[in-house]
């Protein structure tokens, strides 16, 4: 829950076993629940479903100065290598898989099938002759032609190295300071020698909440913020000073290393209202001259984050282009740096009462992209309530047109084509009568018109948005060949509701019709495995008036009375959605987990995106600001009522609900401010108290306030007095159902005493709780299957009212990697 990090878990759970729809009788005592129960149940967790549904997306390679692309599906019995010519839609093998088959046993030395090659990294020149992969620890490269392979050992690349946009440098960080090397001749330039213990070049601040696992697991990152100009004239690069930053202690009671002593890991946290914080400045490298110079932003902007830092460059002018904010995204302004003087210009400024954004999505890459050296610049802004696309002129900061407008939305920008200048992007609630979530293609002008729909169906088309920088550095998250291809006049279009399987075809970037049928997903194996689709459909906010979206799961057990308890599975975080709106997301989406799993052991579960989430209007993101939460519980619990009325087996007398992260948040505040509707809570690594936490949540919660109307502490004990609201802590007293508090001792992104504020406060209200502690977890401890087993546990016992099966053990694997 941070500008820099998302706020999920990214957990799964693995059992191997079937699920069977099953007739429970219900007595006194309610129904009996067995350890067949949960092994089923464990089996449709998100991580165990993985991979079952075969070819659910096409990832294509494109083969450079060709039509073609090649993408690798899963075949009937295990992967297969297939060649698309998108000028006739044709579909090839783009090997021998048999013959390669036998050769890559003969230079491994090892039997290999042709349905199990095993190869990762894999590679194709473009005319199909030469095939490069990894297997075993080897580099393996076959001759296509001659049907032969060869295996060695691969290079060792250099830790933590950024290549520059040409390859002619990498850039590492060491000892704090940056190093350039010369790849042709391994020369090595020390391009600063100046930096020092907690002030680092090129090093992720503490507040990158990753301090820890980087200590612990010795991690070497790329320099953070560092950036190549595509000529490799020039690097960006940020100097991190947190000298003066206050230290946070995080305990390893239990240490990894099998020692006896705990270990202290200290972590510069500065917390709200400090007057200490990081000093970050940016500076240009003059590469051909050795020079460097900082680069001067007005004193109430700050860059970085995850709007990254160089959004755009100009060889010709010697510019970069910078998106900076002030604090809580009160105004976003693009400028333009002078890379030899470091003198920057104002170019576009948005001004909000709320906050002006980049993009919808937090987490997704800003929708800012530079035209023609530095000639022009598409510009993104909610100002007219719709996020819309506007075309400016990068010298001047000029607008010299409208792209999009309209009451829907610019979800995220895939293509800019500046030869015909137009702009491909997915927009969502332009097509009438449609879910607003669904994201639709379409091109536009950069001069303006009606944007041209690309994709008819009504369903969610899911070509995958470009993650920022920093969250694709963090997350090890690949970097994927586009979907879209102007210059060939193609596009891959996937699209699935929740409850339809996917299916992918190429399609023309002229009007959307179809060239051909790639893959149609194969969803058998869940189906065998006990999984059913959700349902997806819109209810009325608490206002009576606005539609808000809720996926219900069924419960998938009979019992005699006909009635289940209801479990709200929550996150409710300002910056993403969460209730599954394409077949994918219902499948393996992990925030909330286990939905799927909870319905099983027969609970009636639902999930749903009310006001003050993103990926609508302004006014819908901005409902209740700054208490977007309390709206948000209002609208759960209207959507529930709501949903009863349609499915007379939801038991609203008996609802609990869990979260984790800003649905650990969420979840106590439900607990703790509606405690006449919610029972039973399970709240994970939740933030309870937002004043004794570090700064970066001011575009949710509001700048804070202090005394004489400054943002700085003016006494120890001093809270902002416009976050009232938001303490959590201070409803304790209001607590009557059952609330288990869980949390991992090693949370960087929730440090532990958000749990412990929270204790404390029950305590003093003379409130029972229950509480989980789990060392050495991280942020994403809550996935792990013991976790997810005393999550069983804590529903079955309290809001079913049956005692948990014994000798069953939940065990899992990562839905990631």
């Amino acid at each position: 829950m941070t500008k820099h990090f998302p706020i999920v878990a990214l957990v799964t759970l693995l059992a191997g076993c079937e699920a069977a729809e099953i007739e429970i009788q219900s007595g006194d005592t309610g129904p009996e629940i067995t350890a067949a129960d949960y092994e089923a149940a464990a089996a449709l967790l998100q991580g165990n479903l993985k991979g079952l549904v075969k070819n659910a997306t096409v990832e294509p390679h494109w083969l450079s100065g060709t039509t073609r692309f090649w993408y690798k599906r899963d075949g009937d019995s295990g992967p297969e290598y297939r060649v698309v010519d998108t000028a006739s839609g044709e579909h090839s093998s783009a090997f021998d898989q048999g013959a390669i088959a036998t050769a890559l046993s003969s230079a491994l030395d090892t039997e290999i099938e042709a349905s199990a090659l095993g190869l990762g990294s894999e590679s194709l020149t473009p005319n199909l002759a030469t095939l490069t992969a990894v297997r075993d620890g080897k580099v393996i490269t076959c001759n296509l032609e001659e049907n032969s392979c060869e295996a060695s050992d691969p290079p060792v690349p250099p830790a933590g190295a950024l290549t520059s946009s040409t390859g002619r440098y990498i850039l590492q960080a060491e000892d704090h300071n940056l190093v350039l090397t010369e790849v042709a001749s391994q020369e090595r330039h020390q391009l600063t020698d100046d930096g020092e213990p907690h002030r680092s070049w090129g090093k992720l601040p503490d507040t990158g909440l990753m301090v820890v696992q980087i200590k612990k697991h010795g991690m070497r990152l790329p320099p953070v913020g560092a950036q190549f100009s595509p000529d490799d004239r020039y690097v960006v690069a940020s100097l991190n000073d947190e000298r003066e930053v206050g230290v946070v202690p995080f305990v390893e009671w239990v240490p990894t290393d099998g020692s006896m002593r705990p270990v202290v890991h200290e972590v510069r946290h500065p917390l709200t209202g400090d007057t200490n914080r990081p000093d970050i400045s940016l500076w240009s490298f003059d590469l051909s001259t050795g020079e460097r110079t900082q680069i001067e932003f007005p004193e109430d902007y700050y860059f970085g984050g995850l709007d990254g830092n160089v959004l755009g460059w100009s060889k010709q002018h010697g510019q970069a282009f910078i998106a900076a904010r002030t604090m809580g995204s009160k105004k976003l302004a693009l400028f333009r740096a002078d890379l030899a003087s470091g003198a920057v210009t104002k170019l576009i400024e948005d001004a909000s009462d709320t906050r002006a954004m980049t993009n919808t999505v937090e987490y997704n890459k800003p929708n800012i992209r530079l035209l023609a050296d530095g000639a022009e610049v598409i510009w993104y802004s909610d100002q007219s309530g719709w996020g819309h696309l506007y075309l400016h002129d990068a010298q001047t900061g000029e607008r010299k047109n409208v792209i999009t407008q309209g009451d829907w939305l610019v979800q995220d920008i895939h293509a800019v084509d500046e030869a015909n200048r137009e702009v491909y992007f997915t927009g969502g609630a332009r097509e009438a009568g449609r879910d607003p979530y669904f994201r639709h293609l379409y091109r536009a002008s950069f001069d303006g018109g009606e944007p041209v729909l690309l994709t008819a169906e009504n369903a969610d088309h899911t070509i995958p948005p470009v993650p920022t920088e920093m969250f694709a550095v963090l997350f090890s998250i690949p970097a994927l060949e586009p979907m879209i291809r102007p210059d060939l006049g193609v596009f891959l279009d996937t699209w699935s509701t929740v409850d339809t399987p996917p299916q992918t075809a190429l399609r023309s970037t002229e009007d959307g019709s179809l060239i051909a049928m790639i893959e149609t997903a194969d969803a058998s194996a869940i189906y065998e495995r006990g999984w059913r689709p959700p349902v997806r459909q819109a209810v009325k906010a608490a206002d009576g008036v606005t539609d808000i979206y809720t996926v219900y799961y069924p419960p998938k057990m009979e019992m005699l009375d006909s009635k289940h308890p209801v479990i709200d599975a929550v996150y409710g975080g300002p910056q993403v959605i969460v209730a599954p709106r394409n077949f994918m997301d219902a499948v393996t989406a992990s925030n909330p987990l286990g939905s799927q799993s909870l319905s099983r052991l027969g609970f009636a579960v639902v999930t749903t995106d009310g006001r003050g989430t993103p990926l609508r209007s302004n006014a819908f993101r901005d409902a209740g600001y700054i208490e977007f939460t309390r709206i948000g519980i209002e609208d759960h619990i209207a959507a529930i009522e709501q949903l009863a009325t349609i499915y007379p087996q939801m038991d609203t007398s008996r609802v609990g609900i869990h979260g984790w992260s800003w649905g650990g948040t969420f979840t106590a505040q439900a607990m703790l401010s509606q405690p006449d509707f919610y029972d039973v809570g399970i709240t994970g690594a939740g933030v309870y108290d937002y004043a004794p936490l570090y700064p970066g949540f001011e575009s949710a919660t509001g700048v804070p306030e202090y005394d004489g109307g400054g943002t700085v502490r003016t006494r120890p004990d001093e809270k902002p007095s416009n976050w009232t609201p938001l303490d959590i802590t201070s409803m304790a007293p209001n607590l009557k159902g059952k609330m288990l508090i869980v949390y991992g001792d090693m949370d960087e992104n929730v440090p532990q005493a958000q749990a412990f504020r929270l204790v404390d406060a029950l305590i003093k209200a003379n409130k029972p709780y229950d509480m989980l502690y789990l060392p050495n977890r991280t942020h994403s401890g809550g996935g792990e299957g013991y976790v997810q087993q005393r999550n069983f546990d804590y529903f079955v016992e309290h809001l079913h009212g049956v005692e948990p099966p014994a000798d069953v053990t939940v065990t899992m694997a990562p839905l990631r990697g």
